[in-house]
């Protein structure tokens, strides 16, 4: 009997292999899990395409830090809808509150009124652009 196996797959095999061998985790099953995710992630990541910023502060932004701000906000809006909901909001808080200088006081409905421009309860992507570029500029 042959075992025919997709070369995508082979791919996908040999670089999960390197990094066990690599990494050799104690708990090779959540290792796996998390690879795997973070691999599902980054493919939806490399799909998912935004409309080029309308913020001038942002334009004024370092291209690295532009790709930075673009990458939070894909990472955290799961459904590609270019929009952060209250849920996808607190998602990343909890990831990454610490890093923007977020009191616990701060919840995630008091950072998305501030961040919600046109008050439709979802943080846009241009909304996100222009807050963080704004918010950068400011910590100069």
């Amino acid at each position: 009997m042959e075992i025919n196996v997709p070369p995508e797959l082979q791919v996908c095999l040999r670089d999960f292999t390197k990094s066990v061998l690599r990494d050799m985790p104690t708990d090779v099953l959540r290792y796996s899990k998390e690879y795997f995710v973070e691999k599902a992630q980054q493919a939806r990541m490399e799909g998912y395409k935004l409309p080029p910023s309308a913020s001038k502060p942002f334009g004024e932004l370092a291209p690295a830090l532009q790709q930075q701000i673009e990458d939070v906000f894909k990472r955290y809006d799961v459904d590609c809808d270019m929009s952060i909901t209250i849920d996808e909001l607190r998602t990343l808080m909890s990831d990454l509150g610490g890093l923007f200088g977020f009191s616990e006081e701060v919840d995630a409905g008091t950072l998305l009124a501030l961040l919600d421009a046109d008050g439709n309860n979802e943080i846009s992507w241009q909304e996100w652009s222009h807050a963080c570029a704004v918010w950068l500029a400011d910590m100069e």
